[in-house]
């Protein structure tokens, strides 16, 4: 048997065939469409192969029994090792992301010989790593209806899937730390919410924040503050349960949701008590930072909810003020959230916004406290500011004071009590029973870090023609905490100008001596805890007789 081609480029198949006797029976058959067929299923099957090869694709084949029969794809061989396939069905692979109920509905749908789209599997090598594919296939069905197995696509997504989960650590984790962030804790809060509302039962959110650790940015640096969150981060991790989440909500607050609480009110409490000393008692151990021993403490507000139809951003709020309460406490502790707590903030909202009116609509006055020397001479005055309300008459300053701290009036507020007391210099200048005054001026931490504090008492004192050397600036120790070079430049540029400075409640703070017998003071005031008693309290005495003494050897007043 053989083939020839003619000259007209046909081709012949011919076949000899002996017959008894010796002689021969010779065919000629012409095969050309069959060749010409065969070629172009060569030249197809080599196009596939090829594209094959050169795709990031791979093709695949199993039979009626769902059993792999046939790969080809130069990318199948570098994702898979073929030999765990071949004759095994895919669910004999192991894929730790499906379940068996997974795999129960996937082999439901090739039963039913529906084509499937996009399955992805996680797979693991032989050194333990993983990787990920996504497969796609369709049913084999022959024209007389019979079904042969199934046909499809591969593919190794292992870099989509490390890029997604990039980007869901960098949407749902904090970079830092890489506890859960914000928008985590948020839609996890939300879903316990939902739980307890359904179930009846109770949950605690606990919301923490480091006390003091400004101070530890400011005088150590961002990266030390960085080592010590770190540090809080994993020991919190250590405090709670395997079901609970904690959370970095930002800068230095952390918030714990701790789901798995008692169903009765009591209990949960309760709980929710213990877990939060075991994070005081946690986070109140020595940090080591740059070997340097720190020791930081916490305050805690905590929120329990259950059946109460309160939304996400409520309970994070009360938790909020909760821990605000601890502070104001006195820190280093724990409060639990009541409904008192809002009414005493939407108090104090209320006091903000009139005391904003009240900066615009002149309802403030100062008021001139007198100093006098041992004969009773009146040298000078302290001014001090009082809040004239129209409905409620003179709030006091302990009221409202604290309030402009923490909302910022404190600024417009310095200024203006800085400006009406240059005023004030200005119209006792025209009396000789006045004229020799010394008007003090207490300022703000907040209002002396102010990068334009100097150039704002210059201007007051220009603007008003007020003399220099008849004001003096009262500042408190906790000013010396961070930036206390900043401050003696800022005080020695005013004291070039003749402006005095005096140090307050001196003897409860924290300035060194060093930095005492570097500051451009005039007076020391001796904090009145220390004077009240000085007559019949003998500690107190003895305290005023040293401070005496110090101010005495550095050439200062005392008041």
């Amino acid at each position: 048997l053989y083939w020839r081609k003619t000259h007209d480029g046909r081709t012949l198949e011919i076949r000899t065939t002996s017959l008894v006797g010796g002689g021969m029976v010779r065919t000629f058959a012409d095969v050309s469409d069959y060749v010409r067929v065969e070629g172009e299923l060569r030249v197809s099957e080599a196009r596939f192969r090829s594209l094959s090869d050169l795709s990031s694709d791979w093709y695949w084949e199993q039979d009626a029994q769902y059993r792999f029969t046939h790969f080809s794809g130069e990318a199948l061989r570098q994702a898979l090792n073929l030999d765990d396939y071949r004759g095994r069905t895919r669910w004999c692979v192991p894929a730790p992301n499906m379940s068996e109920d997974d795999w129960a509905a996937h082999r439901a749908l090739l039963d039913a010989r529906q084509p499937f789209r996009d399955l992805e599997l996680q797979r693991l090598r032989a050194d333990g790593t993983s990787y990920w594919t996504s497969v796609s296939g369709t049913p084999i069905i022959d024209p007389d209806g019979s079904f042969r197995g199934y046909r499809g696509v591969g593919r190794d997504i292992s870099e989509r899937r490390r890029v997604q989960a990039q980007i869901t650590r960098l949407a749902y984790f904090d970079a830092l730390t890489r506890l859960p962030n914000r928008r985590m804790l948020t839609e996890r809060l939300d879903r316990a919410r939902a739980a307890t509302l359904r179930s009846g039962g109770h949950a605690a959110l606990l919301f923490i924040d480091l006390d003091n650790f400004k101070d530890l940015n400011d005088t150590q640096g961002h990266h030390t503050g960085d080592r010590l969150l770190l540090q809080v981060a994993q020991r919190l991790q250590q405090c709670v349960g395997a079901g609970d989440t904690v959370a970095r909500f930002g800068g230095d607050e952390f918030v714990v949701l701790s789901e798995r609480l008692p169903a009765d009110g009591l209990g949960a409490r309760q709980a929710a008590a213990q877990l939060a000393r075991r994070v005081i008692e946690s986070l109140c151990q020595p940090y080591t930072l740059e070997g340097l021993s720190h020791h930081s403490t916490p305050s805690i507000g905590i929120v329990l909810f259950g059946d109460q139809p309160y939304g996400v951003d409520d309970l994070l709020q009360h938790a909020d003020l909760a821990m605000y309460q601890a502070k104001a406490a006195g820190r280093n502790t724990v409060r639990f959230f009541d409904p008192g707590m809002q009414e005493s903030v939407r108090a104090r909202s209320v006091l903000e916004a009139q005391l904003r009116h009240g900066l615009q609509a002149g309802e403030l006055q100062l008021h001139y406290q007198p100093i006098v020397d041992g004969a009773g001479r009146m040298v000078g005055v302290e001014a001090l500011l009082r809040w004239h309300h129209p409905q409620r008459g003179m709030v006091p300053p302990a009221e409202f004071i604290p309030l402009a701290e923490q909302s910022g009036l404190i600024l417009p507020l310095g200024r203006w009590v800085m400006e009406q007391a240059c005023a004030q210099l200005v119209a006792w200048a025209g009396s000789a029973a006045t004229r020799h005054l010394v008007l003090s001026v207490n300022v703000s931490v907040r209002q002396f870090r102010q990068a334009d504090f100097a150039d704002h008492v210059l201007h007051a004192l220009r603007g008003s023609g007020a003399r220099a050397r008849q004001l003096k600036i009262e500042l408190t120790e906790s000013l010396w905490l961070s930036d206390a070079e900043e401050a003696i430049a800022k005080m020695d540029l005013l004291r070039a100008h003749g402006v005095g400075f005096a140090l307050d409640d001196f003897g409860t703070g924290y300035s060194s001596l060093s930095y005492l017998k570097r500051l451009p003071l005039d007076q020391l005031k001796i904090d009145r805890s220390f004077v009240r008693d000085v007559l019949t309290d003998p500690n107190d005495a003895a305290i005023v007789r040293t401070i005496l003494a110090l101010a005495q050897s550095l050439d200062l007043e005392v008041v």
